[in-house]
C-alpha cells in the first residue's frame, strides 16, 4: 500500500507539471496522455489533484476540460539553476564532518544519501563541502534521520596548498556530470523534430517521457555552483536553455491539440 501511494504521489506530482507547461487539457487529450507518458491512463491521478483542488474540471465526460487552479499554480515545480549561478559567493567553504562507527553503518548511509541529495561535495571519506551557508539544512538532516551528536560543521575562510579550482574538481563527479549534459544536449534536436511530428497526444507524451528522463539524467547530480566556482567545460546553462527551449515546444504542441 506504501508503494502504492508514493506511485501515485510521483504520477500527480508529474501530471501537475503538464498542466504548468499547458494550464488548459481536454479530457481526450489528457487521457491520450498519460497513456503515451505512463504507458497506462489514469484515472485515479486526475480525481486525486481535483480533489486536492490542484486542476479544476468543465463540463463532463468527453467533452470535460481541465485547467490549473491558482492553487495548482503554487505547487507546480519550477527549476531554476540561473537563481544558484547568480548567487554570489562569499569566498569561504562550508566544511561538514562526520565520524559514525563501523557499527552504524546504517546511519552512516542515511547521512551520506542526504548530503548527497542535497548535493554537497564529496572531498574525502566523511568530509563533505558546500559554498554556502548549511546549518539550516543540517539541523533539517538530523532532524529527519537522527543523526547523534558526532557531527560537526564549520567555515573555512583560507586555503593553503589547494586552490577553490581544484576543491571544485575533486568534490563533484564532473566527469558523469559533463557526460550526461552533453548527451542531453546531442539529443535536443532529435526530441524537437519528435514532438513536431509526433500523431496525437499519446506519441507526445512518450516523447516528453524520453525528454524528463535524459533531463533529469542530466541534472540530478549538478549542484549548480556560483558561476565563479564552474569547472571547465561545464554546460549547465546550455542545459537549462535547451531545457526552457523543449517546454515552449511542448505547450505549444498540446495547445494545438484538438479539445473534443
Amino acid at each position: 500500500m506504501r508503494y502504492r501511494a508514493a506511485m501515485k504521489h510521483s504520477s500527480a506530482a508529474e501530471l501537475l507539471e503538464v498542466f504548468g507547461w499547458a494550464e488548459v487539457l481536454a479530457q481526450a487529450t489528457l487521457g491520450h496522455w498519460l497513456k503515451g507518458y505512463h504507458g497506462r491512463g489514469d484515472a485515479q491521478v486526475i480525481r486525486h489533484l481535483r480533489r486536492q483542488k490542484l486542476i479544476a474540471a468543465k463540463g463532463r465526460g468527453a467533452q470535460a476540460v481541465f485547467t490549473l487552479t491558482e492553487q495548482g499554480r503554487k505547487r507546480v515545480r519550477v527549476m531554476n539553476p540561473e537563481a544558484h549561478w547568480r548567487r554570489e559567493w562569499d569566498g569561504a567553504w562550508r566544511v561538514v564532518t562526520f565520524d559514525l562507527p563501523e557499527t552504524r553503518r546504517g546511519e552512516r548511509k542515511l547521512l551520506w544519501q542526504a548530503l548527497r541529495a542535497h548535493r554537497l561535495g564529496l572531498l574525502q571519506r566523511s568530509v563533505w563541502i558546500w559554498p554556502h551557508d548549511v546549518t539550516e539544512l543540517l539541523r533539517e538532516i538530523i532532524a529527519v534521520e537522527g543523526v547523534p551528536e558526532c557531527f560537526c560543521g564549520f567555515k573555512a575562510t583560507e586555503l593553503f596548498l589547494c586552490t577553490s579550482a581544484e576543491i571544485v574538481n575533486s568534490a563533484w563527479a564532473w566527469g558523469e556530470i559533463l557526460r550526461r549534459q552533453q548527451k542531453y544536449l546531442r539529443a535536443g534536436a532529435a526530441l524537437e523534430r519528435a514532438a513536431l511530428a509526433a500523431k496525437g497526444a499519446a506519441r507526445l507524451g512518450q516523447v516528453a517521457r524520453m525528454e524528463k528522463e535524459l533531463h533529469a539524467q542530466a541534472t540530478v547530480w549538478d549542484p549548480c555552483l556560483p558561476q565563479c566556482l564552474w569547472p571547465q567545460g561545464y554546460q549547465g546553462r546550455e542545459v537549462h536553455r535547451k531545457h526552457q527551449r523543449w517546454l515552449l515546444l511542448l505547450r505549444t504542441c498540446l495547445s494545438d491539440m484538438p479539445r473534443g
